[in-house]
């Protein structure tokens, strides 16, 4: 590649090396990005590099994308898991009203059975009493 003209190229193998349409690392291109707004307010020249070459920046920007969508899925668990919760709470509040509904019906009839067997026992009474004397 040293000797030939860019302009014309007529093999695969003298065009130079590119990435992946998806990053802007090249790991023969040590290339870095310049801070953004910082230029000389006089000269108009840039006055501080950022240092960082641009595999970190690929993978600084992954990372913040990462904890932006970490942030929106632990909201949205947190909304659905504040939901269920809640959800819950109305089910054990069902359950217990149903409970409290079945002990009076259940203590309802308990009290007719007590009834109904004072009621026997006391006709067996006046049956027995009637017989034996």
């Amino acid at each position: 590649m040293s000797g030939h003209s860019p302009t014309h190229s007529s093999s695969p193998y003298e065009t130079a090396p590119t990435s992946p349409p998806g990053t802007l690392y090249n790991a023969e291109n040590g290339m870095r990005f310049i801070a953004h707004g910082m230029r000389n307010t006089t000269t108009g020249e840039i006055v501080i590099f950022d240092s960082r070459n641009v595999q970190q920046w690929e993978l600084d920007v992954a990372t913040n994308q990462l904890w932006a969508s970490l942030h929106a899925a632990t909201s949205e668990l947190f909304g659905q898991i504040t939901q269920i919760h809640e959800d819950m709470n109305g089910i054990l509040r069902l359950r217990k009203e149903d409970l409290k509904r079945a002990r009076r019906r259940n203590q309802t009839l308990l009290f007719c059975v007590l009834g109904v067997l004072g009621f026997l026992n006391g006709i067996f009474l006046v049956w027995v009493l009637k017989h034996r004397g």
